[in-house]
């Protein structure tokens, strides 16, 4: 009888361990995945940030965005050496970093207000600074009240409705 309590012990302590076992092998897997995953973003807004540093100014980042509709823009938001408030638009390929004062155009919370009080949408997905048409623009992308994805496209100087697409 001893030996078969000793048996059973072994087999319970052999289960547990294999539990045990798969559970690190997904904890350590899900990590792993996470940062693969993540690990491009991290890295353009990284070089976003020293790009805004080197040749903006920066001094300190406040935010960081990203968008992608015809080209891939990086945003970042913070001040500069003569503590004004700045976006600095940076664009993943080619053309030339774009500064612009905060003050001179409406902030992600006043686009945001405008967003839902036109709109009403069940869920914002993003707000960000980005060039549309060769202009500073905000990208707002929303689910609506059926579920359907749009964007609306606001010029970052005046509000104004650049483009809308809805229900997609």
């Amino acid at each position: 009888m001893r030996r078969e309590q000793s048996g059973r012990r072994r087999r319970g302590r052999r289960v547990l361990l294999s539990i045990l076992v798969i559970i690190v092998v997904l904890i350590i897997g899900t990590i792993w995945g996470y940062h693969h995953a993540t690990a491009p973003i991290n890295k353009a807004k990284s070089q976003s940030i020293s790009m805004a540093e080197k040749y903006a100014g920066l001094k300190r980042e406040t935010a960081f965005y990203w968008t992608n509709l015809n080209k891939t823009y990086y945003t970042v938001a913070g001040t500069n050496k003569q503590n004004k408030s700045v976006y600095v638009l940076v664009p993943q390929k080619g053309a030339q970093l774009r500064v612009l004062q905060q003050s001179a155009g409406l902030t992600r919370n006043q686009v945001l207000s405008k967003v839902w009080s036109q709109r009403n949408p069940k869920k914002v997905l993003s707000a960000a600074l980005s060039v549309f048409n060769g202009q500073s623009a905000w990208i707002v992308s929303y689910m609506n009240k059926k579920g359907q994805l749009c964007y609306e496209t606001l010029s970052f100087k005046s509000g104004k409705l650049l483009q809308l697409i809805e229900n997609i």
